[in-house]
Formats: C-alpha cells, sequence, structure tokens
C-alpha cells in the first residue's frame, strides 16, 4: 500500500515537470488556435498576437490570436548577426503557428517583440503598428 502512494506521487511528480515545459511543449505540438506565448502584444491589444522562442533548436513560433484582419509581426536582434530582423504570420485566426528556424550558435541571445501589423504578399507591402508592440524579452539559445 505504501508502495502504491510512493509510486503515484511519483508520477504525478513527473507529470508537474513535464507540464512545468509548458512552452516548449506547446510551441512544439502547433496547436491551432489562441495561444498566449510568452511574448503577447499590448495588453490593451488582447493579446492578438504572441510567440515563444524555444531555446533548444531555436524556433520563434508566431500565433495570430485574434480574427481581426491583422497579421502578426515580431521585431528581433541576434547577438550573432549584425542585422535586425522581421518574422511575420500571415496565416490569419486560428492557423497553424509560423515556424522560424533562427539557427543560432548556442549562447547567443535573441531580443524580440510581438507586433501587430499589416502583411499584404500581393502588393509586398509590410507595416508595423509599433502602438500595438509588447515590451521587448530576451532570450539565449542553448
Amino acid at each position: 500500500m505504501v508502495y502504491r502512494r510512493i509510486v503515484f506521487l511519483g508520477a504525478a511528480s513527473a507529470l508537474l515537470v513535464a507540464a512545468g515545459a509548458g512552452t516548449a511543449a506547446a510551441a512544439a505540438t502547433g496547436t491551432a488556435g489562441v495561444h498566449r506565448g510568452d511574448v503577447c502584444t499590448q495588453p490593451s491589444q488582447s493579446c492578438s498576437g504572441s510567440a515563444s522562442f524555444v531555446r533548444h533548436g531555436e524556433h520563434l513560433y508566431i500565433w495570430d490570436n485574434a480574427g481581426e484582419g491583422r497579421q502578426v509581426a515580431v521585431e528581433y536582434e541576434r547577438s550573432d548577426v549584425s542585422q535586425k530582423g522581421q518574422a511575420w504570420n500571415a496565416r490569419g485566426f486560428a492557423s497553424e503557428p509560423t515556424d522560424h528556424n533562427m539557427n543560432m550558435p548556442e549562447n547567443a541571445t535573441i531580443k524580440y517583440r510581438v507586433c501587430l501589423g499589416v502583411y499584404d504578399a500581393d502588393e509586398g507591402t509590410r507595416y508595423i503598428n509599433y502602438l500595438s508592440c509588447s515590451a521587448w524579452k530576451t532570450e539565449r539559445a542553448s
């Protein structure tokens, strides 16, 4: 009886530890729909867009969480390259997240923020609404 309780508690603890790795696990599944990633657009935007950086493998996932007709952009700066960049999710609301493989060396850092904008591939238009942007977040690749 005591042994069964210990095994049960051990299994429950393992599940809680696995749940703690939620960001990487949630990002890796590619589940469509609303996702509150590590970084959301401004609070006044009700997390219309979100992004998560997965350190192992250096992937940046971007979600469109609202069907208001705007697209989600991530502006980023990397320590291993001298240029700034943008990554977009122009697939629309409740689509699979876009997966951007950043291909960064270990210990390189990425500083990023999530914004809303307009991306029209047919016309080549990209416009970011900077009033919608989140605060910057910095993470390290591993």
